[in-house]
């Protein structure tokens, strides 16, 4: 009987290797065969494909009530003791029956066993017995074993597709890790190599407070300035590392901690100061001048805060006071297209090549139908660009240029837009992007006196 042996291996169930387990699903299986299905304490019934967490063979129940059953029917019948299968190339000749002494050269289909000519008579008294040819049933036992192989084709297939996919994994991972590494081994080469000069700075103060202990002669005096200057850059040098300041993000983190920021810039052998500070997630450059900076403060070169910044700034601001009040600011959108132009009015409003515009008045006139502010500027170079001459309109900033030079510009503020030939002097460098209100009111009370007392530019974060 086919439902006394296992449906995988097709060996008929005994009471030691294929003992009859119950699965989780119902269907009975051998242990044999449970313990060679599973993998990573994960059982798969290889009938319904339901997968339960299996750590061994044994903590699937024994079916007992087939295990009596195997064992009463072994008793009335001795020929299931010559357990032969599953034995793909048939009986053979040299197998006998261990009853009659003769070729076994039939099988039951019923029962697992092969019986010979002088068994099926005995044999055909059981209920639902069929007795076929061995050549037959071999025929069957070879197509039930090639379902039975493709199917564990087919799981080991799955394994191999699964244990790839986490081998790339792995292997992405650790190629990020690698990666990561790399960066963290430079940042480390460049802290090892700051804290190296800072050692060998450190020996030579060592050196220079002996000296100077020893003498206190005038030049001994201007070796310890000398000393204590460079003492001052290293400490700034290292809060730029340490801090995490070498990057827009660390800078912005630094400003918001309540830090002192400034930006160093060399003229003339002479060290100007530029403050930075934070105004709504954004970093507001203010000019350069030559004021004192705190020992504990961080000073950034300006062509290092250059490379950081990812684009030429192209927002400007403008702080008005209106008498002795102040206003607030206006914010100036120059025109990307005109770079020499931009490049030029943000080094004014630093004042990187002289004063800044603080403390420039603005006045403001009626010329041609035109209601402006105008700032006092010379010395600019300027290409006229007639693609960018065109009709004026409030909130517009206007540059007026004469002999290939800029000489004003204007904060356009009249409500009707001008078609008058006077514009054919101007470029539009760019549109007041906030504050229009601030610059009309100071406009329509500009005899109380408008002057500037704090410009810059914005680095704009996203």
């Amino acid at each position: 009987m086919d439902w006394l042996e296992c449906k995988i291996c097709h060996v008929p169930y005994d009471e030691e290797e294929h003992r009859p387990r119950n699965a989780q699903c119902g269907h009975d299986i051998c242990t044999a065969c449970v313990r060679a299905i599973i993998k990573d304490s994960i059982f798969e019934c290889p009938k319904c494909r339901q997968k339960n967490k299996l750590e061994t063979a044994d903590d699937l129940l024994i079916n007992f009530g087939l295990v009596d059953v195997v064992r009463a029917f072994k008793t009335k019948n001795p020929a299931l003791t010559k357990e032969i299968g599953p034995n793909i190339s048939g009986a053979t000749n040299d197998e006998v029956c261990k009853v009659h002494k003769k070729a076994i050269r039939h099988r039951c289909l019923k029962c697992p066993m092969w019986i010979c000519d002088d068994c099926i008579d005995s044999h055909s008294t059981l209920m639902g017995c069929s007795v076929i040819r061995s050549s037959k049933a071999v025929n069957i036992m070879k197509d039930e074993h090639t379902q039975n192989v493709n199917m564990l084709v087919t799981m080991f297939n799955d394994d191999v597709s699964f244990i790839s996919s986490k081998i790339q994994e792995h292997s992405d991972k650790r190629k990020e890790h690698m990666e990561s590494a790399k960066k963290h081994g430079e940042e480390e080469e460049k802290l090892r190599n700051l804290l190296e000069q800072g050692n060998i700075q450190k020996e030579l103060m060592v050196e220079s407070k002996d000296q100077l202990i020893a003498t206190s002669s005038p030049y001994a005096v201007m070796d310890r300035i000398e000393v204590l200057a460079q003492r001052k850059q290293l400490l700034r040098s290292w809060s730029v590392y340490n801090i995490g300041t070498n990057t827009i993000n660390g800078l912005l983190k630094a400003l918001k901690e309540r830090k002192d920021v400034y930006v160093e810039l060399n003229v003339n052998d002479k060290k100007l100061h530029a403050t930075l500070l934070e105004h709504h997630r954004n970093i507001c450059f203010h000019p350069f001048s030559s004021q004192t900076v705190k020992e504990a403060s961080i000073s950034i070169p300006f062509d290092g805060l250059q490379k950081m910044i990812p684009k030429e700034p192209s927002l400007v601001f403008l702080e008005l006071t209106l008498g002795s009040v102040v206003k607030g600011r206006i914010l100036v959108r120059l025109n990307e297209n005109l770079q020499k132009i931009r490049k030029s009015i943000v080094q004014i409003v630093t004042g990187q090549k002289g004063s800044s515009l603080i403390g420039v008045k603005l006045t403001g006139h009626r010329s041609h139908d035109i209601y402006t502010h105008s700032l006092l500027l010379q010395g600019i170079p300027v290409t006229p660009d007639k693609r960018l001459i065109s009709t004026a309109k409030k909130g517009d900033v206007l540059g007026a240029f004469g002999d290939g030079y800029l000489s004003q510009i204007y904060l356009y503020v009249d409500t009707t837009p001008s078609t008058s030939d006077y514009t054919r002097y101007r470029h539009i460098f760019g549109n007041i992007e906030a504050g229009l209100d601030i610059l009309m009111e100071c406009y329509n009370k500009h005899g109380n006196g408008v002057k500037i007392t704090d410009c810059g530019f914005v680095i704009e974060i996203k």
